[in-house]
């Protein structure tokens, strides 16, 4: 008999989607039937979420189909009015039996905790999304090595470059200090 694979998500917001993001990915699907579930659906066009929920599921699917990985689910899921509202909502929709959370979400895990089973990870590298918002902010082109071809063309073909420039604030020319989290 075969045995029955545990239904696994891996919840974030993916604003946007990177190498670090992939090689979590790829490590974590082995194991499960993989979700990556796309957190803060509704908010866009702001310092930490430019791109919409809908836009960032199209920005992972092509990243996924670039690295060739066809057996992991995407959707969206709004946050709703509170972060019990949203561990409910992710509960609801995706029905798993562990979820993946990066340890940075201390408050987010322990939330989760008490409704499902958590495997936390630690980030390895200084690689996130906000590094990539920072330097695409301040004009630096070195965000383009911190993800796939296709995020980058999908960033480039739909005018992400001056949306995450306006949601800082910033012009090109006006440099942004360098923060990682």
């Amino acid at each position: 008999m075969k045995e029955k694979l545990l239904r696994g998500v891996y919840w974030g917001r993916f604003n946007p989607p990177h190498k670090g993001h992939l090689a979590v990915i790829r490590r974590f699907r082995k194991g499960c039937r993989l979700t990556v579930a796309i957190g803060s659906a509704e908010r866009k066009n702001r310092r930490d979420d430019p791109f919409s929920g809908r836009e960032r599921t199209e920005m992972m699917k092509a990243y996924l189909s670039e690295a060739k990985i066809r057996d992991v689910r995407v959707l969206s899921l709004k946050d709703g009015p509170t972060l019990s509202w949203a561990i409910d909502n992710m509960i609801r929709r995706c029905r798993p039996d562990i979820v993946f959370l990066s340890t940075e979400r201390n408050r987010l895990a322990l939330l989760t905790e008490a409704r499902v089973r958590v495997v936390r990870f630690r980030r390895i590298g200084r690689m996130s999304s906000t590094r990539i918002r920072d330097s695409v902010a301040s004009g630096r082109r070195d965000w383009t090595r911190m993800t796939g071809r296709t995020v980058v063309r999908w960033i480039l073909s739909h005018d992400g470059v001056a949306r995450i420039r306006k949601s800082y604030g910033t012009s090109p020319r006006r440099r942004v200090p360098d923060r990682h989290d």
